[in-house]
């Protein structure tokens, strides 16, 4: 498999923002998955299939993230040119959760959210 790889320490609710020429995938992964990445094991991964451009991740916690650009399959690569870089978090959203989510979904980002000891609606952005 070829690909394009770029590290990035970052802190949640950060943003990294890819810029690819050509329809590819595109994932996002810690380093322990971009090892077993790199040895063709099982590994997770968030993202996927991309046509267009840019594709932004809000990173979900704290950790060390490998960006990887997949150039096609083994036997059929295609040219990809791809920038990577990171962007701050963006202060006026709420959530990294859409608002379109299942409820399940919202209710867990609301629940940890609770946990860390975040403001009640009402009083953010005193």
């Amino acid at each position: 498999m070829k690909f394009l790889h770029k590290t990035f320490e970052l802190k949640k609710k950060e943003i990294i923002e890819v810029d690819i020429d050509v329809a590819t995938k595109v994932k996002f992964m810690t380093g322990r998955d971009f090892k077993h990445y790199k040895l063709g094991k099982t590994h997770s991964y968030y993202g996927g299939l991309y046509d267009e451009s840019p594709v932004r991740f809000v990173v979900p916690f704290e950790s060390v993230w490998n960006v990887v650009v997949e150039k096609g399959a083994f036997r059929s690569p295609i040219e990809v040119v791809a920038k990577c870089g990171v962007l701050p978090p963006n202060s006026t959203v709420r959530s990294s959760i859409a608002s379109d989510a299942p409820e399940h979904v919202r209710l867990a980002e609301a629940a940890e959210n609770q946990g860390m000891g975040a403001l009640p609606e009402a009083e953010e952005g005193m």
